[in-house]
């Protein structure tokens, strides 16, 4: 139901760039994995903006720890937001292995968006390490 829910937000145009791939249902592969979340990127959420620029979606799952721990981080929620997860949206450019941020939602378990935030006029192009999350986000999902 939450992945439905989502799924319908994007396609009506919430975080939805004007582009097929971004309303295909989501294909979610676990990247990493910690004792706080768990760090996903959607293979069918990948959209080629222009050469060597794509834009991709990613998924952060949290643990109870990961919740507490990023509630003290964000603005905007209470401290007994029901947290589940975060959907990340960035621009990569692959050739120069670098990415911004354009956008956040955070939502509880049963996909209701809790807080949005429009973030690319805000965000700064930034080199994205191999050893990161992002840098295993440009290892799959940028084109070899």
């Amino acid at each position: 139901m939450r992945a439905k829910a989502f799924i319908l937000m994007l396609c009506t145009g919430t975080l939805c760039w004007g582009t097929a791939a971004y309303c295909a249902p989501a294909d979610w592969f676990l990247l990493d994995e910690n004792p706080g979340s768990g760090f996903f990127y959607d293979r069918n959420g990948i959209t080629t903006v222009r050469e060597g620029v794509i834009q991709v979606r990613t998924r952060v799952l949290y643990s109870e720890e990961g919740k507490k721990e990023a509630l003290k981080v964000l603005k905007g929620l209470p401290q007994q937001a029901p947290l589940y997860e975060t959907i990340y949206n960035y621009e990569i450019n692959c050739p120069e292995r670098e990415g911004h941020l354009l956008a956040a939602s955070h939502l509880d378990k049963g996909g209701t968006i809790l807080k949005t935030t429009e973030l690319s006029a805000v965000t700064q192009w930034e080199y994205l390490p191999p050893d990161t999350r992002l840098g295993l986000v440009v290892q799959q999902a940028c084109p070899r």
